[in-house]
């Protein structure tokens, strides 16, 4: 039975990094909801991770294809994290790794992934707004911190978070 653990996955080697189809969007939703309710929890409150998950149904990632560059990780069939790139900006909207799959260099691929994209379409630098559980791990890819920044979620609701950059050249 899957509980939705991702305990065990196979080696990092084992992973693909693909771009996403509108087929995987339900497992995408389940990815990004799933890592915000468990890795977010110690930075931001109930009400911030309710208001967040909130903000982006399953339909919004479908509505992304238009204009952004969506990817997922695979491993053995099963999607274990996205991400989403502007591709006209350069900037990184997200990065997300299920729970139970963390510390397996699934962030790190998907991250690569995302820099490589950014870059093919002429980008120099790419910029993302880190959560706040996530800053030290952006700044281990080699991410500057620039400052404080906002993301707001919902009328009422903004999250802290931490404006970053990295060089990728071209």
């Amino acid at each position: 039975m899957d509980d939705g653990s991702f305990r065990d996955v196979p080696p990092p080697a084992e992973t693909l990094v693909r771009a996403a189809r509108e087929s995987d969007v339900d497992q995408i939703f389940r990815v990004h909801s799933d890592s915000i309710r468990a890795l977010c929890r110690e930075r931001y409150g109930e009400r911030e991770i309710a208001a967040w998950i909130a903000f982006r149904p399953s339909e919004s990632y479908r509505t992304a294809f238009a204009s952004r560059e969506l990817f997922v990780a695979e491993r053995q069939g099963q999607i274990v994290g996205f991400g989403q790139l502007d591709p006209r900006r350069g900037e990184i909207e997200a990065c997300y790794v299920a729970p139970g799959a963390v510390g397996f260099g699934i962030g790190k691929a998907l991250l690569g992934r995302m820099e490589e994209e950014a870059r093919r379409r002429g980008h120099s630098v790419v910029h993302l707004n880190a959560t706040l559980n996530a800053e030290s791990f952006y700044e281990r890819m080699g991410y500057r911190r620039l400052g404080p920044a906002r993301h707001r979620v919902a009328a009422d609701v903004e999250l802290d978070c931490v404006r970053m950059k990295k060089a990728i050249g071209r």
